[in-house]
């Protein structure tokens, strides 16, 4: 029987590596998915500008992303401004 929820973190970190990877090397350093909630994957931004940059990135990110992923899997990104460790 798999653990609670082990689907739902199976797919997250699924998307989590697939966003790293289409991201790019700037994304990388300056953003980390945080959650997948539905079909909206939540990114943490190391500041305002970094989210405003991701909002105008959003369209190619998910284009990039829409082939690698089950359809409608992440139809839309988000941004929080927090630390990235």
């Amino acid at each position: 029987m798999a653990s609670i929820g082990g689907d739902r973190r199976a797919r997250e970190q699924r998307v989590f590596a697939i966003y790293g990877d289409v991201g790019g090397e700037f994304l990388r350093k300056h953003s980390r998915p945080d959650a997948l909630r539905d079909t909206t994957l939540i990114v943490r931004v190391s500041s305002s500008a970094i989210a405003h940059h991701l909002t105008l990135l959003r369209g190619e990110i998910l284009r990039k992303m829409s082939p690698l992923l089950p359809p409608g899997m992440v139809v839309e990104i988000r941004t929080r401004v927090g630390t990235i460790e």
